[in-house]
């Protein structure tokens, strides 16, 4: 499909047509990276990876995870404000 570089403000750039977005499966704010490669643009998806919070903490060192004196006395410690406990 041919389109044109337009100006966009202080910009440049072009319309991706409606049926590319469609096979792409990409919407309005999706993210994409942009690079050149060979004297092309090369535009894909950005697709974001959504961890549990067991996938994350399973790639934590447990050594750096455990608790100095100062880390277990400010746990232990009263509330001075405010506070929801």
């Amino acid at each position: 499909m041919k389109t044109a570089i337009r100006k966009f403000g202080n910009s440049k750039g072009t319309i991706i047509p409606a049926a590319l977005l469609r096979e792409l499966q990409l919407d309005i704010n999706d993210e994409v990276d942009a690079k050149v490669e060979n004297g092309r643009i090369v535009i894909e998806p950005v697709h974001k990876v959504e961890y549990s919070l067991d996938q994350l903490l399973a790639q934590c060192n447990p050594e750096k995870m455990a608790l100095d004196e100062d880390d277990k006395a400010w746990l232990d410690d009263a509330p001075v404000g405010k506070e929801v406990v």
